[in-house]
């Protein structure tokens, strides 16, 4: 009679411990990839218009900040761009600041600035802000910019990288302009005029920016 109670003992204590490890988390390769989990929900949460609305009229209050109505100098991009436009967009723009040196300061590109619409400026401010969630790394945001006595419609891509939602491209929607188009062709034009030149001096290879 003993033997039959501890053999049923036994077997009590082999099945408890059978569903205790059924309800351990997996180790390796089974185990979850929290931190894919956590960059997943960050990307989702970025992607809610309303967090992009925000973002957007952040760096709107930010470019008013840099050009004040009272001004004797026009303020620099460089800040504004390394704070608040793409990888891409940085590069395009150092590369069409290239071309530019290499022709000492004629047939600039830059005519106009693209984060006010214009050549000159006083209050900087936007409105009736839109935003159009493409995917959670690729967002529209359109907007009316007011400068001086001018309301220009505007659109934004935005692209989210770097933890953060950055301007990969202004479009002027009044005026049609697309800047990133803008600038590629004018990078395309100036390396097919450079390949010419160097045909004429007999150089055969060459390279398109």
């Amino acid at each position: 009679m003993k033997k039959i109670i501890i053999v049923c003992c036994m077997l009590t204590v082999i099945f408890g411990c059978g569903n205790k490890k059924s309800n351990i988390i997996p180790e390796g390769n089974d185990a979850p990839e929290t931190e894919d989990i956590a960059v997943k929900t960050e990307q989702q949460n970025s992607a809610d218009p309303e967090v992009i609305t925000e973002r957007v009229k952040a760096i709107y209050e930010a470019v008013a900040a840099a050009y004040p109505e009272v001004h004797d100098i026009s303020p620099s991009n460089d800040v504004l761009d390394d704070t608040y436009c793409s990888s891409e967009w940085n590069t395009l723009v150092q590369m069409v600041n290239a071309k530019d040196a290499e022709k000492m300061g004629k047939e600039a590109f830059f005519d106009s600035d693209y984060w006010i619409m214009g050549q000159d400026w006083g209050k900087i401010s936007i409105s009736d802000v839109k935003v159009e969630v493409k995917d959670n790394q690729h967002a529209n945001a359109s907007f009316l910019l007011h400068n001086l006595d001018t309301a220009t419609k505007v659109t934004l891509e935005l692209i989210f990288e770097r933890g953060e939602w950055y301007i990969g491209n202004f479009i002027d929607e009044t005026n049609k302009v697309n800047w990133k188009k803008s600038m590629t062709k004018y990078l395309e034009e100036k390396g097919k005029k450079a390949q010419e030149e160097a045909a004429d001096d007999g150089i055969i290879e060459y390279e398109v920016p």
